[in-house]
């Protein structure tokens, strides 16, 4: 039988604190520099030698794996958490903005990461697909209380999200990315707000 591995193995109390400590960090890091994060760098701020953030992340994709991974992970839960809302079209747009800050930051992690997001049978694709369907339920109960069409479907719905972050990427406007939500939820909508 083989020896498991250090990832399966539970980690002990001091360990899981640097992990964790080193995941924050990073997190911090990836959404100031993007992928050009200094490895050196995260580990000083998380407290820890360098050594450490080697033993947990062997190498520079593997912490912005780790990143992406907390970061989508963290969607799942918030829209799980959103589902028991009272307005299903309101848990539904603060779950959409989440995914625009989401968006913005995992542009910056690199060609790989964002491919992975496509690959059937890697963890970054089945955490995507899990914080998809999560999203789908908020969906499905807008749709259900007559306040978002039904022909509408949550992956249409979440790349004009990412849209909107990417040709705002390098624009001027402060106001345009929330302008042009706006404009995407008018055309998901039923009918007008009559507030």
């Amino acid at each position: 039988m083989n020896e498991p591995t250090h990832a399966n193995r539970p980690m002990r109390a001091d360990a899981q604190r640097n992990y964790a400590s080193l995941l924050s960090t990073a997190r911090v890091a990836v959404s100031e520099r993007g992928a050009d994060i200094v490895l050196e760098d995260v580990a000083r701020s998380a407290g820890v030698a360098i050594g450490t953030l080697y033993r947990h992340f062997p190498t520079r994709q593997d912490l912005l794996e780790a990143v992406f991974l907390d970061e989508t992970n963290e969607l799942r839960v918030r829209a799980e958490e959103l589902a028991s809302a009272p307005v299903p079209f309101d848990a539904l747009i603060s779950w959409l903005r989440l995914q625009m800050d989401f968006s913005a930051r995992g542009r910056s992690m690199g060609a790989a990461i964002m491919a992975a997001k496509h690959v059937p049978g890697t963890r970054i694709h089945a955490a995507n697909m899990a914080m998809f369907k999560a999203g789908e339920v908020l969906l499905l109960r807008a749709q259900a209380a007559e306040q978002i069409r039904t022909d509408v479907n949550i992956i249409d719905v979440i790349r004009l999200v990412y849209g909107i972050v990417l040709v705002n990427e390098h624009a001027s406007d402060p106001d345009g990315i929330d302008r042009m939500f706006d404009l995407v939820i008018a055309g998901i909508r039923t009918k007008p707000s009559r507030d």
